[in-house]
C-alpha cells in the first residue's frame, strides 16, 4: 500500500470514515474544526494527500502541520499515524537548520567606519551631523550598544547613518545605511549590503529564540522597540526566510508591529505563523506612520497591549473589505 493510501486509510479510522474523497484521489474533504460549523456534513477542509497540507474554502485556515490538524480533530489519535504524516512537508527540514545556513559572499564594511558610541567626539563635521541625526532618531545609550550604528567619512558613505548586523556567531552578516540628508533623491537614500535578505537574519546577535519576538520592518523601527527584536528588512515573511524557519523551528512566540497600512500583510504573516502553531499577537500600530516615528513609551504601551491573533481575525477583515 503507498503512503497516500495509508494516510487515506489513518484519516478514515480518526474520522470513522465520515470524509469525502476527491475524483483525482489526493484530496480528501472532511469537515473542518477551525469553523466548526455545528452540521458536521460540512466538509469544507480539504486534505492533500500527497502534499500534506490542508486548506478550508470557508474559514481559509490553511497549513502543513497535520498534527495540529489532528489535534483538533480528535485527543486519542494512535501513535501509529503520526510518522505518516512528516510535520512539515517542506524543501528544508526545520529540524536541519544547519543545511539552510548557506556560505554566503563576507560583507564588508568601509575601511574607516566607526561605532558612534567609541567615536563619539569624532572632528569631521558630516559624521558629527550623522551623530545629531542618530540622536534625533531616538537611539539613546543603551540602544547605541544594542544596535552598534555608526558612520564613516568615505566618499561612498558621507553622511549615512549605518547599521551593521551580526549573526548568532557575532560575525557582520548584513548592513544598512540611511541618508541623513531630507532632500535626497529616492535613489540614494539607502545603501545596502549586496546578500539575499531572506538568508540572513538582522542582528540575530540580539535574539533569545525562547521569549517572544518583536518583529517590525526596517532597521530603524528597532530603535523604539524592545530589546528582542528583529527587523523583516521589508514587509514580508515567508516560508523559504530563513528567520522564519529559525522561528518555527524554535517555536518562539511572536509579535507583529508592522506599520498599520499594510494590516493585510501583517494578518498574512500572522495566519502562516498560525499554521505552524506559533503563538501570535499583534501590536496596533495605528495613529503612527510606523515603528521609528513612535516614542519609547508609546511603543512599550502599545507592546503591553498587543491582541492575540487568531483566524478570524483575518477572515473578519475579508469580509469588511468586500
Amino acid at each position: 500500500m503507498d503512503k497516500t493510501a495509508k494516510r487515506l486509510d489513518a484519516i478514515n479510522d480518526i474520522l470513522s470514515n465520515r470524509t469525502q474523497l476527491s475524483k483525482d484521489g489526493v484530496n480528501l474533504n472532511i469537515w473542518c474544526p477551525f469553523c466548526n460549523n455545528p452540521n458536521k456534513n460540512k466538509m469544507k477542509l480539504s486534505i492533500h494527500l500527497e502534499k500534506s497540507f490542508y486548506h478550508c474554502w470557508v474559514c481559509d485556515k490553511k497549513g502543513s502541520n497535520i498534527h495540529h490538524l489532528f489535534s483538533k480533530l480528535s485527543k486519542n489519535i494512535p501513535e501509529k499515524y503520526f510518522s505518516l504524516f512528516k510535520r512539515y512537508e517542506k524543501k528544508y527540514d526545520l529540524f536541519e537548520l544547519s543545511n539552510l545556513e548557506e556560505d554566503l559572499e563576507p560583507v564588508i564594511l568601509p575601511n574607516d567606519f566607526k561605532f558612534i558610541v567609541e567615536d563619539f567626539s569624532t572632528i569631521y563635521p558630516n559624521c558629527k551631523e550623522v551623530i545629531r541625526y542618530a540622536i534625533k532618531r531616538g537611539f539613546n545609550k543603551h540602544k547605541m550598544h544594542i544596535l552598534r550604528p555608526g558612520f564613516s567619512n568615505s566618499s561612498d558613505f558621507e553622511r549615512y547613518l549605518i547599521l551593521p548586523s551580526y549573526d548568532a556567531n557575532g560575525d557582520l552578516n548584513y548592513y544598512t545605511s540611511r541618508k541623513i540628508d531630507a532632500n535626497t533623491h529616492d535613489a540614494f537614500k539607502y545603501k545596502n549590503a549586496s546578500i539575499p535578505k531572506s538568508k540572513i537574519i538582522f542582528n540575530e546577535i540580539n535574539i533569545d529564540w525562547n521569549i517572544p519576538l518583536t518583529l517590525v520592518e526596517g532597521p530603524l523601527d528597532l530603535i523604539k522597540c524592545n530589546d528582542n527584536s528583529t527587523c523583516l528588512l521589508g514587509s514580508s515573511l515567508t516560508e523559504d526566510m530563513l528567520l522564519f524557519q529559525k522561528i518555527a523551528h524554535n517555536k518562539t512566540p511572536v509579535k507583529l508591529a508592522l506599520d498599520s497600512d499594510i494590516y493585510n500583510k501583517t494578518l498574512k504573516i500572522a495566519s502562516l505563523l498560525h499554521s505552524y502553531d506559533i503563538s501570535v499577537d499583534i501590536i496596533d500600530t495605528r495613529g503612527f506612520e510606523d515603528v521609528a516615528e513612535m516614542t519609547h513609551n508609546a511603543f512599550s504601551g502599545l507592546y503591553d497591549n498587543s491582541q492575540k491573533y487568531n483566524e478570524n481575525d483575518r477572515l473578519l477583515n475579508k469580509i469588511r473589505l468586500l
